[in-house]
């Protein structure tokens, strides 16, 4: 039963900033640790093999995907790709190249992990296991996004995503968001406050995360604004 039932670990949680303060945050909810879930890994590979290509040799990595993904149930049946490569963000989640020869319910999208920490200062295997989770909760909120798309609507997107600073901003704060709607926001906001507090994490890459994505104190207002309207 273990795992078809994970064990749940529920906190208020605070987090510690250099000792000087912490980032409270009033709401009961999950804390993802890996030795937990790890019997669990079989048990998600063969439930999501249909669609779900996770290869990577990062077992850590591998199992994170998975327990991201039941957060997304929409996505169960995707047909999606976990790599590592060199890439200059520390995830990317995008359409394969191909997309506008097949259907919306045909198409196959990649999700990326760098793995040449040197470009960003960012090692993703420095994050918690709690934080990788929302890592990647974030990318299937692109995912979905993505899903919901013709592909003449995904061409223009693509377009405006790149040559758009406008829309990146908003396309990577809406992703935050339904990260927290779809009960990931504790996870992103640990990785968001190691982020920030990593003296390895180049000045630039620190500056885009700082200009596109929420801030800390919007996170936690969005978890806390999820969390009271659960209760109601």
């Amino acid at each position: 039963m273990k795992q078809l039932f994970p064990f749940l670990i529920t906190a208020i949680f605070c987090f510690p900033l250099k000792g000087q303060h912490t980032l409270e945050v009033d709401c009961d909810t999950t804390r993802y640790e890996y030795g937990v879930y790890a019997d669990s890994l079989g048990y998600y590979e063969d439930l999501f093999a249909e669609a779900h290509q996770v290869k990577v040799m990062d077992k850590r990595l591998r199992l994170a995907y998975f327990v991201a993904l039941r957060h997304y149930p929409e996505l169960k049946k995707a047909k999606v790709k976990l790599i590592e490569k060199p890439i200059a963000s520390t995830m990317q989640a995008q359409p394969k190249w191909d997309f506008i020869f097949h259907k919306r319910k045909e198409r196959k999208y990649t999700v990326c992990v760098n793995s040449d920490a040197s470009i960003t200062g960012m090692n993703y295997q420095d994050l918690s296991f709690n934080s990788l989770v929302g890592w990647l909760g974030h990318e299937m909120a692109h995912l979905l996004d993505y899903s919901k798309k013709d592909n003449r609507q995904l061409l223009f997107f693509i377009s405006a995503y790149v040559f758009d600073k406008n829309e990146l901003r908003r396309t990577e704060r809406k992703a935050d968001k339904v990260t927290i709607k779809h009960g990931l926001g504790m996870q992103l906001l640990e990785g968001v406050d190691f982020f920030h507090r990593s003296k390895k994490v180049k000045k630039s890459y620190r500056e885009k995360k700082k200009k596109y994505y929420l801030t800390q104190e919007e996170i936690i207002a969005g978890i806390e604004e999820q969390c009271h309207d659960r209760k109601d």
